[in-house]
This record gives C-alpha cells, sequence and structure tokens, in this order.
C-alpha cells in the first residue's frame, strides 16, 4: 500500500525489467487449504454465509456484511503463495480480509531491540530513520467530507523520538478513562432499553465542572504548542535500552496524574465497543487541534533472514517472481509510522494490485473498505463530492487526497465494512476494492504490493493517473511480461463497418476531442448496433478501430454508463438516441462538430448542444457536473420530486451562472495587474461622484484594492487617503477587459479634502 504523499511532481510511468517467464504451481489445490473459510466476520456481530456461497453453488452474488478473519493453522500458514490463492475469493468480495497468524509464528518473531553484538543483517529499530514525515491538514468540504493536504517536514526523527511525540500532550489520543466511560454510559443505554421504555429523568449535568473541549483535544491552543515534544538531537544506547518499543504506545492513552500514579492499560483494553467509541472521537475532532504527522513512505524493512514465513520484504507473488527490478512500495516494502489521527484516505492500488500490511508493534490501525459490488457507486459518489477534482482528473482518487466518513457514505446508499488491525495481525487488500483510514496511536507498519494469477486480467485494463497532481504513481506494460494465449483474440466488430486507417492513437467514437481520459472499449455488439444508424456508423468509421470511448463522455452520456468488469466497458451505446449522433457541437469547429453523441444544456428547451469532453473545458463557457436534487432545481430552475437521486446537469453558456462569476473574476484580475503595473509616483486620474480630477499615485495596497494618493492635487500638506482602485479612469487602450470605456465627458476640479466628496479613508501622513 502506497500511504499519503505531498501533492508534487507529475505521475512516474515505471517500466519493470522482465524476467523470467512466471509459471503457475496450483498451490492452491493442496488439501490443507480446501474449503478454506474465515473463523469469523469484523465485527462478530456479522454472520458468515453458506458454506458453497463463494464456490458458485448459490444463486446470486454473496454479499458479506463484514470482513473476513482468519486464523490459520501453522500448516496452512506456512505458504504465502498459496494461502492468498486460497482466500482470493473471500478478498474479492469484501475488498479487505484480516489474517491472525499461529501464535507460534509470532513467538518466534525475533526482537527489534538494538543489541551491540547483533550482526548489521539483522533487523533493529535504531536503524530506521523516519525522513521526510509529512503533517496532514484535513480542510472541511461539507458535512462528512474533508480534502487532506500534506506539507513534508525535513527533520529526521527515529523511533524513539517519534514515539515521544507521539505521547506529547498536543499529538497523543483521547483517554481511554474518558473512552472506557463512554462505552459503559453506551452499554447501560442498551441495556436499559432492551428491558424496559420507561426511563426516569437523569440529574442534569454540572456544568460549572464540565471539561471544555478545546481546538487542541482539551489542552489548549496554548499548552499545546508549548507541551509538543522536542526530539533531542541523538537517541542514547541507555535509552534504546530503556524504550520499551511494544508497550510504549499504552501510555499514550493515560492522563498526566494517572501516568503518576502507576497506572497501566493492556492491549486487550481496546476491544470492538472501545474502538468504535475511539472511531467516534476520531470523526468528532478530526480537524481539531494540532495536525498529525505520518511516517509514511520510508523504504526499508523490519524483517529479515531470520523470518521465513510471510516475511513482507521478501514475499513470493506473481510480481517478484517475474519483476526483477525494485520498484519502492510495489516490489520492495514501506515502512509506515503512525500517530492518533494519522489517515489514509480513500484510494485504491496501483495498478489495481493487492497491498499486504503487517503492524510490528504499537497502536491498532482503523480500515474501511467498499465492496467490490459498490465500487461504480462508490466512484459516483466521490465524484459528485468533490465535482471540481473529478473534472480536472478521471482518476482523481488516486491523489489519496479525498476523505469522506461512513455517515456519509450511508446517507448515500453505501455502508462500507469497518476493520480494527491489531500489532501482529496482517490486512491484504484486493484490486478494485477502496479503502481508507486512520491510526489510533504510535505504531510501525509495514506495506508491500503483490499479484496472484487472478490479478493479470485486472492489470491488463488498469488504469492510472496522468495530471500534474498525481503522486508518483506506478504504471508498467502487464502484456510485455504476461503475454495473450493462443484464445486471447482481439474483440471482434461488426463487418458492416469499413476499417478506418491505422491511427497512432485511437479516437473516442463519441468526441473527436484528444485528451488525458483513459479511453474503454466498446462492445462489439453494441457497434453492430450503431452501424444501422448512418451519423452513428460515420463516427465510429472516423475514429478507427479498436472502437473505444473516454470515460467521461461515457459518464455523462444519459444512456451509457461504463462497466468496470473485468475488462472495463462501456456499457448502453447501442440505446443512445438517434438524435444525439446528428446534433452540432455549438464548441468545436466544423468538420468535427457532427462527429460523435453530444448532450443538450439541460436548461429548459434549449437546444444547444456539445460534445462532452468540448463542455468540460474551461474555456468553454459550459457546466457539466453530477449535482444533488437540491442543487440541480436551483441551477435548472426546476423542482424535483421528494427523494429524487443527484443527476448530471449541463448548461451552456447562456444558462451557466458561473460563467458570469468567472467573467468577474478574470475583470477583476486583470484591473488588479494594471493597477499593480502604474508606476509610483505617478499622476493619475480619479473618477468620484460623477466629476474626475488628477492627483498623484503613492502606493497601492493589494489586499484592501485601494490605492493611496494626494488628498489635494493642490495642497501636499492635505494629508493622504485611499480610494478603491475601481475609481482609476484609464485611456481607452487601457481599459480593463470586459469594462466599458469612459465617456468623453472631463470634468476637472481640485477638491481640498476627499472626506467629504469622496469618502476616502484618512492614511498617515509619513514623517
Amino acid at each position: 500500500m502506497r500511504g499519503p504523499r505531498p501533492r508534487q511532481g507529475r505521475s512516474l510511468v515505471m517500466v519493470a525489467c522482465p524476467g523470467p517467464p512466471w509459471e503457475d504451481r496450483g498451490d492452491v489445490k493442496q488439501p490443507h487449504l480446501r474449503g478454506l473459510r474465515p473463523s469469523y466476520l469484523y465485527p462478530r456481530t456479522a454472520q458468515l454465509p453458506v458454506p458453497e456461497s463463494l464456490d458458485g453453488a448459490s444463486e446470486g452474488p454473496v454479499r458479506l456484511e463484514g470482513v473476513p478473519v482468519f486464523e490459520p493453522t501453522m500448516e496452512q500458514f506456512a505458504d504465502f503463495y498459496a494461502f492468498c490463492q486460497a482466500i482470493d475469493a473471500w478478498g474479492m468480495q469484501s475488498g479487505i480480509v484480516k489474517i491472525v497468524p499461529p501464535t507460534e509464528w509470532v513467538a518466534a518473531l525475533p526482537s527489534l531491540c538494538p543489541q551491540d553484538d547483533a550482526p548489521p543483517t539483522h533487523a533493529s529499530l535504531d536503524h530506521v530513520r523516519i525522513k521526510h514525515a509529512i503533517t496532514q491538514h484535513f480542510l472541511p468540504a461539507g458535512p462528512g467530507k474533508w480534502t487532506q493536504t500534506n506539507v513534508t517536514r525535513a527533520k529526521p526523527l527515529d523511533a524513539k523520538q517519534w514515539s515521544d511525540l507521539c505521547q506529547s500532550p498536543a499529538q497523543r489520543g483521547p483517554p481511554m478513562s474518558r473512552i472506557q466511560r463512554q462505552v459503559a454510559a453506551a452499554a447501560a443505554a442498551e441495556a436499559a432499553v432492551a428491558h424496559s421504555r420507561q426511563y426516569e429523568a437523569s440529574p442534569a449535568p454540572n456544568l460549572a465542572t464540565a471539561g471544555k473541549l478545546t481546538r487542541s483535544g482539551g489542552v489548549g491552543l496554548g499548552a499545546a504548542h508549548r507541551a509538543r515534544a522536542t526530539p533531542s538531537k541523538s537517541t542514547s544506547s541507555e535509552e534504546w535500552r530503556a524504550f520499551d518499543y511494544e508497550h510504549q504506545w499504552l501510555r499514550e492513552a493515560l492522563t498526566d496524574a494517572e501516568r503518576e500514579a502507576g497506572h497501566t492499560l493492556r492491549a486487550a483494553d481496546w476491544d470492538e465497543p472501545t474502538c468504535r467509541a475511539i472511531e467516534t472521537e476520531y470523526w468528532r475532532t478530526l480537524n481539531l487541534g494540532q495536525p498529525p504527522m505520518y511516517g509514511a513512505d520510508q523504504q526499508g524493512t523490519l524483517f529479515d533472514a531470520r523470518t521465513q514465513h510471510w516475511n513482507v520484504g521478501e514475499l513470493d507473488s506473481l510480481l517478484s517472481r517475474t519483476l526483477r527490478c525494485a520498484l519502492p512500495g510495489v516490489t520492495t516494502p514501506y515502512l509506515y509510522f503512525g500517530m492518533w489521527r494519522a489517515s489514509f484516505a480513500w484510494h485504491v492500488e496501483d495498478m489495481d494490485l493487492h497491498s499486504i500490511n503487517y503492524i510490528h508493534f504499537g497502536a491498532p490501525k482503523q480500515w474501511y473498505a467498499i465492496r467490490q459490488a459498490d465500487r461504480q457507486r462508490f466512484e459516483s459518489i466521490m465524484a459528485a463530492a468533490f465535482p471540481a477534482d473529478a473534472r480536472k482528473c478521471p482518476q482523481f482518487l488516486r491523489h489519496k487526497s479525498f476523505l469522506v466518513s461512513p455517515s456519509f457514505l450511508k446517507s448515500q446508499g453505501i455502508r462500507p465494512l469497518k476493520l480494527v488491525q491489531h500489532a501482529h495481525e496482517f490486512v491484504i487488500t484486493y484490486p478494485y476494492g477502496y479503502h481508507a483510514g486512520f491510526n489510533l496511536g504510535f505504531n510501525c507498519a509495514e506495506s508491500v504490493n503483490f499479484a496472484l494469477p487472478s490479478w493479470i486480467e485486472l492489470g491488463r485494463v488498469a488504469d492510472y493517473c496522468r495530471c500534474p497532481l498525481a503522486q508518483e504513481s506506478v504504471h508498467f506494460d502487464v502484456d510485455q511480461f504476461w503475454p495473450r494465449g493462443p484464445a486471447a483474440e482481439a474483440p471482434k466488430a461488426s463487418e458492416a463497418l469499413a476499417p478506418a486507417p491505422a491511427q497512432a492513437r485511437p479516437v473516442c467514437v463519441f468526441c473527436p476531442n484528444e485528451t488525458d481520459d483513459a479511453l474503454v472499449p466498446i462492445p462489439a455488439e453494441a457497434i453492430g448496433a450503431l452501424a444501422r444508424i448512418p451519423a452513428a456508423k460515420a463516427s465510429c468509421e472516423a475514429s478507427g478501430r479498436p472502437y473505444r470511448a473516454h470515460q467521461l463522455c461515457a459518464c455523462f452520456l444519459p444512456e451509457t454508463w461504463i462497466a468496470h468488469g473485468p475488462p472495463a466497458a462501456v456499457q448502453g451505446a447501442e440505446h443512445i438516441h438517434r438524435a444525439r449522433w446528428t446534433l452540432k457541437c455549438q464548441v468545436c469547429a466544423p468538420p468535427h462538430a457532427k462527429h460523435g453523441a453530444k448532450v443538450q444544456c439541460t436548461k429548459g428547451k434549449c437546444p444547444r448542444a456539445a460534445h462532452v469532453s468540448c463542455a468540460l473545458q474551461e474555456a468553454s463557457g459550459w457546466f457539466v457536473d453530477i449535482c444533488a436534487p437540491d442543487v440541480a432545481d436551483a441551477l435548472e430552475g426546476t423542482h424535483s420530486p421528494a427523494g429524487s437521486d443527484e443527476r448530471a446537469v449541463v448548461l451552456c453558456r447562456a444558462h451557466n451562472p458561473l460563467r458570469r462569476a468567472q467573467a468577474a473574476e478574470a475583470r477583476d484580475d486583470a484591473l488588479r495587474q494594471q493597477v499593480l503595473a502604474l508606476p509610483r509616483p505617478s499622476a493619475v486620474r480619479l473618477k468620484t461622484h460623477g466629476a474626475i480630477w488628477t492627483t498623484q499615485l503613492w502606493d497601492v495596497d493589494e489586499a484592501q484594492r485601494r490605492i493611496v494618493v494626494d488628498a489635494s492635487p493642490h495642497d501636499p500638506a492635505a494629508g493622504r487617503i485611499a480610494v478603491p482602485w475601481t475609481q482609476v479612469v484609464w485611456d481607452a487602450p487601457a481599459t480593463p477587459p470586459g469594462r466599458p470605456a469612459p465617456k468623453k465627458r472631463r470634468v476637472h476640479c481640485a477638491l481640498d479634502s476627499m472626506g467629504a466628496r469622496g469618502g476616502g479613508a484618512a492614511v498617515a501622513q509619513p514623517n
């Protein structure tokens, strides 16, 4: 799993070095792995499906109501590659699974404490440096929605210093004593509801002694900054020997008084009800207090050759058998040092690969996952929640910068799965399984991508981000390393269409533009139906084989959508109305204006039409977005019935209410540039109450959008005043764009004071 990084640079397209051909050993057929089932679903209240459900014997798809948790024996656990193949069907239903290793495997793990006589090949905490940690800022984007911005910290830290930082009052999590009181109160309330509906009035809380929540979680901003830990320059050998890295995180949940009194906590205290209460605290205080830090994407491993099975640093998978070059985070692992509220936003893995995450030590990690069956609806919901980002990049979720709460998703019809991962437990994420989460305190995790044979066909159609906001995403040609077999033939197109000349880059059937948006194939059956429509047939012939369409074009045309497969394909193209192929685009020029299928303005009976890709261009002046019913009604001047779903809104230049604001913003920016370009001092002309007078310009206050001029052009002793720069009169050639030229009338008058006539603010005369 690749963690969150700051938005900088372009996407990095990595082409791996080819290795020896892969051979499937058929490990999944081993007898002790047949019929492998989860021990339970998380939460434990969720019911496991019948044994035959995931073997194709049951009718219809299986919808898991929890995350599968496997507790294998040492015999089942011995072969990572075979075990993952055996549970692949479960993960492709839930998006993620958890594996609790056998106790004998955990007991055999070597200590990570620094030892003076240890060979350099042994993993040790003092060898790790947390370089370029990030500070995470969460900006509210609406109820239950946040955008995440990361700022890189340059100073490196070691694990001991990171632990001290996590225990500082500004960064530690909520006290366990308060969380346990909340859990006890919730349990008592549930018991009361179960036994009786008759309630007695509760005593009113003592507001005089009640704790006051501040923006730093209870200590006040000033105290939080003063109490923030300042790491020492280096950790001494004595400090390393005294550092209990496995249990240090338990002290974070104690108050100062409890710590001084010698109170202790156990890892078992973080049970399901307690973690639910902490989860509520996280969403309540996400953007309050000191921003959390995350030591994400640190190259390295805390495994060594002493660990033979499930060594994340040397996993056996399809990638390690084929790709022989190092791709950090993909074929070589990353370390992640977390603290309270350190988060990873909603995303899927690069190339839609699997990933494995292991917590070496420390606090639990809260996970959220979207079932693969809900993937398409989830993408639509996120695009509607962050429409500006979705318009700029169709793969905007790969930016790892967008958070939405479970309650927000539930209000949109999706219930995400939840999971808590503890130390010495594995979490595996699967292709098409969106996931997000946060850390509950100081911990250290290790993660890397891997692949199974079932991934190959998914990897062939995997997309990646191409926009400037992308992180260093990884992309490689799957066909180069796993060629298609003889039986895998290209889709057959309808014989009714004449083949078009070969082109360097396929053109979208629905529009004439070449964009960075992904091209998705159109099934041959749909092409055959379109061949019977003359205008559609001409568009198909002009685009050439293979027949494809932009993902955004297919999403905004009312009759079509994207089926994410595998493989992904455009659905519903044969149902596009005949008139869409004959409409003329109002944005692009002939002869391309009649190519493809167009969308019409949804304001009243407006006949204007445009290609989706043309309307999405900012210079077009069109508005295209997926809006909630109330927003769509306000834009279109309609009234939707109660319970209506979100819908696509397309508005032409004449009916786009945002274009007027954009034009005003452009005029203001042009005026600002002209004012800033004026020499100082210089003579300027101002218009006040219909009169134009000439005075001396001395300074420009850009923040207040004012200029500082002489109050009286004939009396320098009158001082200076600040007037709005909109009162400046420009010559005809210098008239700002969009502003009418000044009238020919010129009336010059001398004012002794602008206080009575101009309404300007007085400015102190400099000494």
